[in-house]
């Protein structure tokens, strides 16, 4: 184990956030963490903060070990579309930096009573129901705004008891395991990225959801379903809108997130020739939406 770290700064949108992470982590950090450019003080899973988000502007720092060719990552990232002109980096001391990493994740409570727990934290007591995840795997573990309120759709007024359900751009497969919680009888979960799958594949095992099936796009299995939940982005929801149509049965449901607040009306518009549209819910700069199929 290295006896020192390189720390690798580098500023970025709230919305570029979970791809930059993911970079890091794909360039060998060993922990991964996210402040506001202009308050060092972390906002993710504060105690008694309800509504975990991020800042407009971002500080992204990724925790490397000293060996580590660090002017090599950074052309990694920049070959991959990453803006590094600003790029700050550190030497650091022996510290037990995962510690201090952890200490910025607790369990987070959603609607439904289902708590999304790190694996170092108890699980608080008297939980229903509570989901084993940990940051940084996949874009998906209940501290963005948009994986918060498709969470809170799917514990909601929902009734999934014996329903299916399709998690369309699963990611760490989240939504998928919290609708096996929620007692969901057939839950297909399809991405992408082949190891979003894996890693989909590995969180469902940890919760002992192996009946979940994550796919790609080409596997997924022909039929309808009862419920259908995206967390993507506006353009792709809106290139998908006939696919994910087609996918959910009359009468079933719809919730689709990955929405600024700003792009609701283009999102709605795709999609109400479609569905019955509820009401959207906008959380900060964050927004869902959902509706019913005829």
């Amino acid at each position: 184990m290295s006896d020192a770290w390189i720390k690798l700064a580098l500023p970025a949108a709230d919305v570029a956030v979970p791809a930059l992470e993911q970079a890091f982590i794909d360039a060998g950090a060993l922990a991964v963490s996210v402040e506001a450019l202009d308050d060092s003080s972390p906002r993710f899973a504060e105690p008694d903060y309800a509504d975990p988000s991020l800042w407009p502007s971002c500080l992204v720092e990724g925790l490397f070990p000293a060996e580590i060719d660090i002017d090599a990552v950074l052309a990694a990232l920049a070959a991959g579309g990453t803006e590094v002109g600003d790029a700050r980096r550190e030497l650091l001391a022996d510290q037990d930096w995962q510690q201090r990493w952890r200490q910025q994740f607790s369990p987070l409570l959603f609607a439904g009573d289902l708590w999304v727990v790190p694996t170092w934290h108890d699980v608080p007591a008297g939980a229903r129901h509570f989901i084993r995840l940990d940051p940084g795997m996949a874009f998906g573990t209940g501290t963005h705004p948009t994986t918060g309120l498709c969470l809170d759709w799917l514990g909601g007024a929902l009734a999934l008891a014996d329903r299916s359900v399709l998690d369309y751009g699963c990611g760490s497969g989240i939504l998928a395991i919290a609708a096996a919680r929620h007692g969901a009888a057939r839950i297909v979960g399809v991405d992408i990225d082949a190891q979003a799958c894996v890693v989909a594949r590995e969180n469902a095992a940890l919760n002992d959801c192996p009946a979940i099936d994550f796919v790609l796009p080409s596997a997924l299995p022909a039929g309808t379903f009862d419920v259908l939940v995206a967390n993507i982005l506006l353009n792709p929801l809106i290139a998908l809108a006939p696919t994910l149509d087609a996918r959910v049965a009359p009468g079933g449901r719809i919730g689709l997130s990955g929405l600024l607040s700003e792009q609701v009306d283009a999102a709605m518009a795709a999609y109400a020739p479609r569905f019955k549209m509820d009401p959207p819910v906008i959380r900060g700069e964050w927004a869902f939406i959902s509706g019913h199929k005829a």
